[in-house]
């Protein structure tokens, strides 16, 4: 295959897409790239390799070809409309085979230590200078080194994933086997089924095979292989197993006809989640690792066990996948009762269907009793830590093991560790490594002078993200550590309490969430964080109708979604074609309007989620010179019945089939005042901020307003406008 011009890879945050992004790009291919899911530092080490990342799944060119990672159905309809323009869909895997078939590619294959025996491999050759390209499914800690390179050298390293059989398209000049262990158990019935594929393999390689020694991979080499098999001393101690790594990427580089000697593995910065040390101190260790097969399992362990033998070892263990955790049941449970304290993460599924067999809960069945006994399921961060506890007498080791999502509780452990019990510098620390660099995190920020009404306190933490990766860490990190937050548009219907927020505010205000889009004649996709007077004037230019009444709503799209904004009739949601959420568990999803849940100043989906984006569609075509018209006849009916002064926008609901301001009007309560805070004489809706009034001024009044109406009319208003943090009904009473 000769290298496309312009690649699409979807579900590129993964490393196994990663790398081929860098790859591609690094070829000189033209390269953009989407996933629901990307995280930091993957999102901005592609950018600054140069690939453009999507906020949908969708290039701003017509691609050449799409890339798709197999998390990815191949039924997937998004896709269709790809296949249906005869545009090539390939799995990773066999686009990979083919681009590089006529190369010379040299292998990593095996059951599992392929990530880390193809680091090691790859930092050895660009030591030495040896021009290759490679593909690591890992991150270096040290990131200035990529997971991907191109070269124009022949010579391409590739870790090659055998989990969804795409390593039959492989046909190397070189194959470095590591092991044979039985994984994938979908993929693979039985051991033998694996050992097949791998003879497969073998006999496909041109040149070489390179496994270790004593070893029955040599049978199997003798048995499949045409070509020449190069063995290696390999450790039998389970502990060595990085040694085990180092001597296979040893042999692999000696095969290239380097000298042995230039091989030195001291300064291998390693890679992360991989025997990483998050936190050390005189008698605690905190360390996190992938295994997640019972094989690496006892390896680790073992390693553990060498170097602190005196240690309470405790482990935390999320098994991967339910159908490896149900037929590997056993064995897991074989290699983890060799802990002192072990708590268990539920099954981290991937993109497979639940199955009870595949539990954690059923795995547990297979524990020792002492450890049966002791043993939680832990799905909360802090429950988790306090089980974990402080630090045993004799010191301990607290092991953090699995490929799912682990990595969340064992950082925000060790931050934790660091923190000495402040919660917050502990949320702050965990979150430092995980936000770009653009994205803005202060503490105890102020924040009247971010609100319309400009009263109130300060929020104990503050955030501008700068995409929806940085969201999506900031909310999550708030669950993990269970701080509240609040996403705050222009500070409009909103009050601020004198003392503040104990919590996170977040404003989404950079570049990434203004950016509006006409994807259709009649439709635009239109960011968060967008002023709805901006979405109103571009609606002008290009004569779409409907979208008049945002001229008035001082506001964001964001906001103006979450409570149904509306003016002069219309409402926010009789727009909305769909919206896109990042939920509460991390995923995003995307509503149609008509399933949206929506009311008078209300939409339940955006109480529940953050929007991120929406599909805003004009109610019909006119001229600009007419919308323009529509729009100053609203903006001056705006400016003669509402307040010029500092106010939240309405302060109460309108009850059923009468105005609030006009009860409020009709029992002669305009112009009342508390301190500063008074009630409009042009609206009675509203209250204004004379200067200088305070949030408990505002509130009291609020509590005046209704008790008067309530003693006048049996009315008891409701107010509209959201107090930060607290409940009207507290507030109120």
């Amino acid at each position: 295959m000769n290298l496309p011009r312009k690649c699409f890879l979807l579900g590129a945050g993964g490393m196994g897409m990663a790398p081929l992004a860098i790859y591609l790009h690094g070829a000189g291919a033209e390269v953009e790239a989407f996933d629901d899911s990307f995280r930091e530092p993957v999102r901005s080490l592609l950018e600054r390799s140069g690939v453009r990342i999507c906020s949908e799944p969708v290039p701003s060119f017509l691609p050449d070809i799409v890339v798709r990672s197999s998390a990815i159905a191949e039924d997937l309809p998004a896709l269709d409309e790809w296949k249906e323009q005869g545009i090539p869909v390939l799995r990773r895997g066999d686009f990979l085979a083919d681009l590089t078939a006529e190369h010379k590619v040299l292998a990593v294959v095996g059951s599992h230590g392929k990530t880390t025996t193809a680091a090691m491999l790859a930092w050895l050759l660009r030591k030495a200078d040896f021009p290759c390209g490679y593909l690591v499914g890992g991150l270096f800690r040290d990131t200035s080194i990529p997971p991907g390179a191109h070269s124009d050298s022949p010579w391409v390293v590739i870790e090659v994933d055998e989990s969804d059989g795409t390593i039959d398209g492989f046909s190397p000049t070189a194959t470095l086997c590591l092991n044979c262990d039985w994984d994938h158990t979908t993929q693979y019935s039985s051991q033998r089924g694996f050992r097949d594929t791998l003879g497969g393999l073998f006999s496909r390689t041109k040149n070489a095979i390179i496994i270790p020694e004593d070893n029955d991979l040599e049978d199997l080499a003798q048995a499949s292989a045409s070509c020449s098999t190069i063995t290696y001393e390999n450790s039998s101690d389970p502990g060595a197993y990085n040694a085990s790594n180092a001597a296979a990427a040893l042999a692999a580089f000696c095969y290239l006809g380097l000298d042995p000697a230039l091989a030195d593995f001291s300064d291998f910065p390693g890679l992360a989640r991989r025997q990483a040390v998050l936190f050390k101190s005189s008698n605690r260790l905190v360390l996190e690792d992938y295994a997640h097969h019972p094989t690496e399992i006892r390896a680790i362990l073992a390693e553990s066990a060498n170097h602190f033998p005196d240690r309470r070892l405790k482990v935390v263990f999320q098994p991967h996948r339910y159908s490896r955790t149900r037929d590997l049941a056993a064995q897991f449970a074989e290699e983890l009762s060799v802990a002192d304290d072990l708590f268990l993460l539920p099954t981290y599924g991937a993109f497979e269907t639940p199955d009870v067999d595949g539990s954690v809960e059923k795995m547990m069945g297979y524990l020792p009793p002492r450890l049966r006994k002791a043993t939680g399921v832990f799905s909360s961060f802090y429950d988790l830590r306090k089980s974990i506890g402080g630090v045993s007498p004799e010191g301990d080791q607290v092991l953090f093991l699995g490929a799912g999502d682990l990595d969340r509780h064992a950082h925000a452990f060790a931050s934790w560790q660091r923190s000495k019990g402040d919660a917050w510098f502990a949320w702050s620390d965990y979150l430092n490594p995980r936000l770009s660099k653009n994205c803005i995190l202060r503490m105890d920020e102020p924040l009247a002078d971010k609100t319309t009404l400009r009263v109130g306190g300060s929020a104990t933490a503050y955030a501008e993200p700068s995409c929806s990766e940085d969201l999506r860490e900031l909310v999550d990190a708030c669950s993990l550590f269970d701080f509240p937050f609040f996403v705050m548009g222009r500070g409009s219907n909103l009050i601020v309490p004198d003392d503040g927020f104990a919590g996170l505010v977040l404003r989404l205000v950079g570049p990434a969430w203004r950016d509006v889009r006409l994807v259709a004649n009649d439709t635009f996709v239109v960011e968060a964080g967008t002023k709805l007077k901006e979405v109103c004037r571009l609606a002008c230019e290009h004569g779409l109708a409907g979208f008049e009444f945002l001229e008035g709503i001082p506001g964001t799209l964001g906001g103006a979604l979450r409570m149904n904004a509306g003016a002069m009739g219309g409402e926010t949601c009789d727009l909305v074609e769909s919206v896109t959420f990042l939920m509460p568990n991390g995923l995003v999803r995307e509503i149609a309007g008509d399933k949206l849940t929506v009311g008078y100043r209300i939409c339940a989906e955006a109480e529940e989620g953050v929007v991120l984006r929406a599909r805003l569609k004009a109610t019909g075509l006119s001229s600009k010179n007419e919308v323009r018209q529509r729009i100053d006849e609203f903006s001056k009916k705006r400016w003669a019945s509402q307040p010029r002064e500092s106010s939240a926008g309405c302060i109460f609901r309108n009850p059923t089939d009468d105005s609030a301001g006009r009860l409020i009007d009709h029992y002669g309560l305009k112009g009342e005042c508390l301190g500063a805070a008074s009630i409009s004489n042009v609206h009675a809706n509203f209250i204004v901020n004379q200067g200088g009034a305070t949030a408990d001024e505002v509130i009291s009044l609020i509590r005046r307003v209704r008790g008067k109406v309530k003693d006048s009319t049996g009315v008891e208003l409701q107010p509209e406008v959201t107090l930060l943090g607290k409940s009207w009904k507290e507030a109120l009473n």
